[in-house]
């Protein structure tokens, strides 16, 4: 298993199906609840049929999302987040491991493992985050599978507010954990520069993340990042609507795959124009 398990076409381009909890609720539907997970288990399986023939891979959380994978194209890449992503999110603390999904797990069923991690160089944590990605990254190489590690700088002040410290800390993080992973996804550092010095710092190749960032400035971000070193994308909120809906099946089989769509489109443009003009 390498990270081409996870491209198509030159491009990795992979939905992010992972946080349960975010997209129950954005179609009114508990993801903790018992009662409920099947419901959201099913509502997570609905979006597959839409998004692989236009996606290079998905990314999966075992606890409640795993039925997803039967019906999952032979040539999309599968990615399981080892993150517990029944808890809700701690940024200052090390990431809780799922109880029932692991490395080993992840290698028996063909799939890439991908890490969550909230990350701040000066934070108090950041010595013991970096060490369970060590071991994490050690458990891969012995079962012969990728990491993709999902690095969100935690800043205690707003992003836009405080953007130079921004840049300075994701370059740190970066310098800390690059040789720790296999593929890394970033979020947008602010310009095109920069979006270059990323690429310049690494020796593995990066995908933009979308987290928390609209859909309609996330195509932007992209363009931007692909034409400056990235080699594809990571995204998740992108594909959930903007206001709580329960009429889930409309939504997937409109915005949803339009978006997929678009996105891949854009990726493909930006990739073509940039081989062309090296």
């Amino acid at each position: 298993m390498t990270v081409s398990a996870l491209t198509r076409n030159n491009i990795i381009g992979i939905a992010n199906l992972s946080d349960s909890l975010e997209i129950a609720d954005s179609f009114g539907m508990n993801a903790k609840s018992a009662q409920e997970q099947a419901k959201v288990e099913s509502l997570i399986s609905s979006f597959v049929p839409e998004l692989t023939p236009h996606v290079s891979g998905i990314c999966l959380s075992a606890e409640v999302g795993f039925s997803a994978t039967e019906n999952l194209p032979l040539d999309t890449g599968l990615v399981f987040e080892l993150s517990d992503m029944l808890r809700p999110k701690d940024p200052l603390s090390v990431p809780v491991l799922s109880q029932i999904w692991g490395v080993e797990q992840t290698s028996n069923n063909n799939a890439v493992a991908k890490l969550e991690l909230f990350y701040n160089p000066q934070e108090e944590e950041a010595r013991s985050k970096k060490q369970m990605v060590v071991e994490l990254y050690d458990y891969c190489q012995h079962e012969n599978i990728p990491l993709l590690l999902d690095l969100i700088l935690y800043l205690e002040t707003s992003k836009d507010k405080y953007q130079a410290q921004f840049l300075e800390l994701q370059l740190d993080a970066i310098q800390e954990l690059r040789q720790y992973c296999d593929l890394i996804a970033l979020e947008y550092p602010s310009d095109a520069l920069s979006a270059v010095t990323l690429t310049a710092e690494l020796d593995i190749h990066w995908i933009l993340s979308g987290r928390g960032v609209p859909y309609e400035t996330y195509k932007e971000q992209l363009r931007i990042s692909l034409e400056s070193g990235a080699v594809g994308y990571l995204v998740g909120s992108q594909f959930l609507p903007d206001k709580v809906t329960k009429d889930s099946q409309t939504f997937i089989e409109t915005t949803v795959r339009d978006r997929a769509i678009e996105l891949n489109r854009i990726a493909t443009e930006t990739m073509e124009r940039s081989s062309t003009e090296v």
